[in-house]
């Protein structure tokens, strides 16, 4: 019967446990018995050998001072009785060390004949103070004590020479059982080696069928066939593989089935997208195009994909959309540009691009963005006519108000005249000033409808406001309103289109006399229009920025983000178009500045139109 993978891998496993584990103890026995033998050298032998030594040391110290003695240098009893002493002290650690019968034989003897030294040298040194020192008695004692001595200085090198020969014994028995060790570890790691290799051919024969067919199942996949499964056979581990793999081919037909969904969800996207989407190698040469592209060029999608994007531009307007900056920054925004139609036409964008992983890993392409600005005037156009429209019944009444008075003031000098009086200089001023406010309200009118020329010039954000409060303000008074309006006369000029700006200011004033309206209905303390302007540094950059705080009915925290969005509005149906706001963000964007519109429900809302100062007026 076949071995399972599973089976040969624990068989081996087991095996090499066993020998490990044997391995284990014969390696603890010998260490243990090692270590006993090394703590013998280094806690008793080692000490002991140093005693003795210095015991043989200090004899021979005693015996240099009986020379000494002899000579007539020195005494001789206090010096030697401390050197014996200390003699005995060292015997006495020696027999507390000491184990062997033999051994503390020998240290009973020392002590014997080191008592008996101590006895002779007394003697001797009598002997010499009466007066004997060459005397017959006195040689004795002298010969007594050298042989004493002697005797003591023999037996310490005979135990010194004892200790030495068990320290090169326990030495030796180290020696060989490390040896012994040795040549059983390196049998036991060829046992160990035969068994893995032995073990290893089992495992490869049990791995090598299912292995195949886990590389021929791999095969498949890779070739397409998502649907593919791997039989199970085992529970083993390789039974485990085979169902990791079924399960991995089932997550990649279910990942290929949401990519091609998901590519097909974008392709919708793109072919729905009204803007012109181009995108392009790093050598300009067009790879994809959208529906819109085809719509507003009047190609083809065949005719377009690998021509170059010089194709689509008017001469030399290439240079102007920026695609130089894409490949330096990564991107380029909101660039004025014109595009050229198959049948010769030009066409006005809004061109942005941006930088894109390609489908190479190393390489980049660049997305391509147009907006056709011929709807964003109409667009533009229509919201125009619509703040026109606003501003109608105001305008009428406003004028209504001088017109009425001129015509009396005729009346008034019809009546005279008939009467036989002069018309007098102050009623022909009257009519005059009158006059002129009328001609005043109908230029402002006039300077807001005209289209006026499509460049930005320097313009002064004062008289931009003027213009639009001679429009509206009469409208705010009939209102009830409170107008404040603080515009420094010192701000720097702003490059703008006059009348651009000057609908998003309208729009924005509308907007706040509705919200107050509709809070207020009649006069009110709270019923109050805020307009002021001040310089900002906002990311390093200079604004210009004009704010328009009202008290009205704000916007809802869940709709403020909408607001700007076309056709979306917060009015009843019929009281508003849903673009001003959109065409007010558009304008402002295209000045590259920003519209911020900061507002609590029930409290106020205010809005910021932030609108670049040129370079050269920084302070």
């Amino acid at each position: 019967m076949a071995m399972s993978f599973r089976t040969a891998r624990n068989s081996g496993l087991m095996i090499l446990l066993l020998i490990i584990f044997a391995e284990s103890i014969f390696s603890y026995v010998t260490i243990a018995q090692n270590s006993r033998r090394l703590n013998q050298i280094i806690t008793i032998d080692d000490p002991k050998l140093r005693r003795w030594h210095d015991i043989a040391e200090i004899v021979a110290e005693a015996k240099h001072r009986l020379y000494e003695f002899q000579a007539g240098k020195r005494e001789v009893v206090a010096p030697v009785d401390l050197l014996i002493n200390r003699a005995l002290a060292e015997v006495k650690s020696i027999r507390a060390l000491a184990t062997d019968e033999n051994e503390i034989a020998s240290i009973d003897v020392i002590e014997q004949t080191a008592k008996k030294l101590k006895q002779a040298i007394y003697a001797y040194e009598v002997e010499v103070r009466h007066g004997y020192r060459g005397g017959a008695s006195a040689k004795e004692m002298e010969e007594i004590a050298t042989k004493t001595a002697d005797r003591i200085a023999q037996l310490s090198r005979e135990g010194a020479a004892y200790v030495s020969k068990r320290i090169e014994d326990e030495k030796r028995a180290i020696l060989e059982v490390s040896s012994f060790s040795k040549k059983t570890l390196g049998g036991v790691l060829a046992l160990a080696v035969i068994a893995t290799v032995v073990n290893a051919v089992f495992m490869a024969k049990a791995l090598a069928r299912p292995i195949k067919e886990l590389l021929a199942g791999t095969q498949r996949l890779a070739s397409g066939d998502l649907g593919h499964r791997v039989i199970v056979e085992s529970e083993d581990d390789i039974g485990q593989l085979a169902r990791s793999f079924n399960a991995m081919a089932e997550e990649l037909r279910r990942s290929q089935h949401e990519l091609l969904t998901a590519k097909a969800y974008t392709d919708n996207i793109i072919k729905s997208m009204t803007n012109s989407l181009v995108v392009v190698d790093q050598e300009f040469i067009i790879k994809t195009v959208n529906l819109a592209t085809c719509d507003l060029l009047g190609y083809s999608e065949h005719e377009l994909i690998g021509s170059p994007l010089t194709m689509i531009f008017a001469d030399g307007r290439i240079e102007a959309a920026g695609l130089d900056r894409v490949k330096a920054k990564g991107f380029a925004n909101h660039i004025e540009t014109v595009y050229l139609a198959k049948d010769g036409a030009r066409i006005r964008v809004l061109f942005s691009g941006s930088m894109v992983r390609g489908d190479q890993e190393d390489s980049q392409d660049i997305v391509c963005v147009a907006q056709d600005v011929t709807m964003q005037a109409e667009a533009m156009r229509a919201g125009h006519l619509a703040s026109l429209g606003e501003m109608a019944a105001g305008v009428a009444h406003e004028i209504n108000n001088p017109i009425n008075s001129i015509i009396n003031f005729a009346q008034i000098m019809l009546d005279d005249a008939a009467a036989g009086q002069p018309a007098t200089p102050e009623m022909l001023t009257r009519i005059i000033k009158e006059g002129d406010r009328v001609a005043g309200i109908v230029s402002s009118l006039l300077s807001f409808a005209r289209e006026g020329e499509k460049v930005k010039k320097p313009v002064r954000v004062s008289e931009v406001l003027d213009e639009t409060l001679a429009l509206v303000e009469a409208q705010l008074r009939k209102d009830g309103m409170d107008l404040h309006v603080e515009i420094p006369a010192a701000l720097p000029l702003i490059t703008a289109h006059f009348q651009q700006i000057q609908q998003v200011f309208l729009n924005i004033i509308n907007n706040a006399r509705y919200a107050l309206n509709k809070r207020f209905p009649s006069a009110d303390p709270g019923k109050s229009l805020r307009i002021g302007a001040k310089e900002v540094w906002i990311e390093e950059i200079h604004f210009l920025e004009t704010f328009f705080l009202d008290q009205g009915t704000g916007i809802p925290a869940e709709v403020i983000d909408k607001v700007i969005n076309p056709f979306f509005s917060t009015k009843p149906t019929g009281r508003g178009t849903g673009l001003g706001l959109a065409i007010s963000h558009g304008i402002v964007t295209d000045h590259q500045g920003k519209l911020i519109i900061e507002s609590k429900e029930g409290h106020y809302t205010r809005v910021r139109v932030l609108l670049p100062i040129e370079a050269t007026q920084k302070p």
